[in-house]
C-alpha cells in the first residue's frame, strides 16, 4: 500500500514541472516568433517612414510658395495607414496611426524661410502577438520617424546669368532688378558648392572697368565688346553671410547702367561658351535669363552689315533675333542644361518680335512665347509687377533644386 501512494505522489509532483516547462516553451516561443515579427514590422514600418517623407519633401519644390497641404497628402500616401501604398502584411492599416509635419529648417543662413522646407513624419503601429497573447501581451507597439529636406541646397550648380540692361530698363524697373538679384537670388546660393557668372545684352564695351573705377581692371573680363563680364566666380558672400563687395559680380551688378537695344541669342552664346570654359566637370549646368521685351535684333546689326563684319545676310542674330534664341536654348536644353527666363516689365509681350530692319520676324512669334520656349518646364515667370522681382528671384534659387530630397534623420 505505501509503494503504490509514493508513485501516486511521484506522478502528482511531475505535472507541475510540465506546466513550468510548457509556460516556460510559450514564453521563448513568444519571444522568438511575436518578437521576430515585430522587428519585421519595424523594418517595414520605417522603410514606409522614409518613403513618406521623401514623398513629401518632393512636393515642397513643386509650387510656390511650397504647399504644405500638398506634401502632407503626398505623405500620407507612402505611409502604412488604411488605403496607403505600403500597408504592412499581418498589420491592419487600422493599427497603424501616421503623424505628418512640415517646418523650414535652415541649413543655409542665406536662404530665408519663405515656406517649409522640411517633412517630418511619424508612425506608430500595434503590432498583433500569437503565443504572447496567451499571456495576456496581445500587442506589441512600434514607433518610427523620419526627415526630408527639399530644396536641400546641396546640388553644386554653374550658373550662367543673362541680364537685359537695355534702356527701357532705366529707373525704378532696373533698381527693383538690382534688388531681386542681390537680395533675392544671389543671397539663396551657397558659395561652397554654387558658382556665378554674368552676361550682359547689350555687350558692355569696356569690361565695366569705367563703371567700377574702384575695381581693379583684372577683376573682369577684359576683351573688348564684352557680353560675358565677370566670369565663373564664388567669392560672393562672406563667410557671415553678407555680400561680399569686393567680388567682380556683386560690384558688377552695382555698377551697370541701363542703356541700348536687346539681343537674347549672342548674350546667351556668351553665357554658355563661358559655363563650357570655366565650368565644372559633371555640375549642374543653369542660366537664368532676364530681359524686358523682344530681342529686336543681334548686336549692331545694321552698322556691322554696313562693314562688312557679318558673314552673310543672313545671319539669324539679326533675321530672327526671336527665333535664334530659342533655337539656342533648345540646344543647351538638349545638352543637359537648367533653364529659367523672366520676361520683365513688360504687360503681356504680345508685341511681335521683329528682325534688325524692323520687320516682324518669319516664322511670327512674340517675346512672351519666345521667353516660355526657351525655359525649361514650368521654369518660365511672366512678371509684369517690378515689385514682384525679388520674390521671383528667390523662387528661383530654390526651384534650381526642385523634384530632389534628401532624408535628413
Amino acid at each position: 500500500m505505501s509503494a503504490r501512494s509514493d508513485s501516486r505522489d511521484e506522478h502528482g509532483q511531475v505535472i507541475p514541472l510540465v506546466v513550468v516547462f510548457m509556460v516556460t516553451l510559450l514564453v521563448f516561443c513568444g519571444l522568438v516568433i511575436d518578437l521576430g515579427n515585430a522587428y519585421r514590422v519595424q523594418q517595414a514600418l520605417q522603410a514606409s517612414t522614409d518613403a513618406a517623407a521623401a514623398a513629401g519633401a518632393g512636393q515642397l519644390t513643386m509650387s510656390y510658395p511650397a504647399n504644405a497641404t500638398n506634401a502632407t497628402n503626398q505623405a500620407n500616401l507612402f505611409g502604412s495607414t488604411t488605403g496607403s501604398k505600403n500597408v504592412i502584411g499581418g498589420v491592419p492599416g487600422s493599427n497603424v496611426t501616421e503623424t505628418v509635419q512640415t517646418s523650414c529648417v535652415i541649413s543655409n543662413p542665406n536662404l530665408p524661410c519663405n515656406g517649409p522646407n522640411t517633412v517630418t513624419v511619424t508612425q506608430k503601429a500595434s503590432v498583433p502577438t500569437f503565443f504572447l497573447g496567451l499571456l495576456g501581451y496581445n500587442s506589441i507597439g512600434i514607433s518610427t520617424s523620419a526627415s526630408a529636406c527639399s530644396p536641400c541646397n546641396e546640388i553644386p550648380l554653374d550658373i550662367a546669368m543673362v541680364i537685359d540692361r537695355t534702356g527701357s530698363m532705366a529707373g525704378s524697373p532696373f533698381t527693383s532688378l538690382k534688388n531681386g538679384i542681390l537680395q533675392g537670388f544671389i543671397p539663396g546660393l551657397d558659395p561652397g558648392v554654387d558658382s556665378v557668372s554674368l552676361s550682359l545684352l547689350p555687350p558692355d564695351s569696356n569690361g565695366l572697368t569705367n563703371l567700377c573705377s574702384a575695381q581693379s581692371s583684372s577683376a573682369y573680363n577684359s576683351a573688348n565688346a564684352l557680353y560675358t563680364v565677370v566670369k565663373m566666380s564664388n567669392d560672393y558672400l562672406l563667410s557671415n553671410g553678407n555680400l561680399n563687395g569686393s567680388s567682380a559680380l556683386i560690384s558688377a551688378i552695382n555698377c551697370i547702367k541701363a542703356g541700348g537695344g536687346t539681343d537674347y541669342a549672342n548674350a546667351m552664346e556668351s553665357g554658355y561658351s563661358e559655363l563650357n570654359a570655366d565650368g565644372r566637370a559633371g555640375v549642374q549646368k543653369v542660366m537664368v535669363i532676364l530681359s524686358d521685351g523682344a530681342a529686336n535684333t543681334g548686336q549692331n546689326c545694321p552698322a556691322q552689315r554696313a562693314n562688312g563684319s557679318w558673314p552673310s545676310s543672313s545671319d539669324p542674330h539679326c533675321t530672327n533675333p526671336c527665333g535664334h534664341a530659342v533655337a539656342d536654348a533648345s540646344t543647351y536644353k538638349a545638352a543637359g542644361y537648367l533653364i529659367f527666363t523672366i520676361l520683365y516689365n513688360d504687360g503681356q509681350g504680345t508685341e511681335a518680335c521683329q528682325n534688325w530692319t524692323g520687320a516682324n520676324e518669319s516664322p511670327a512669334i512674340t517675346p512672351a512665347e519666345a521667353m516660355q520656349q526657351m525655359a525649361s518646364p514650368n521654369e518660365y515667370f511672366l512678371d509684369p509687377n517690378p515689385s514682384q522681382l525679388l520674390a521671383i528671384f528667390q523662387q528661383i534659387s530654390s526651384d534650381m533644386a526642385a523634384g530632389t530630397s534628401r532624408l535628413t534623420s
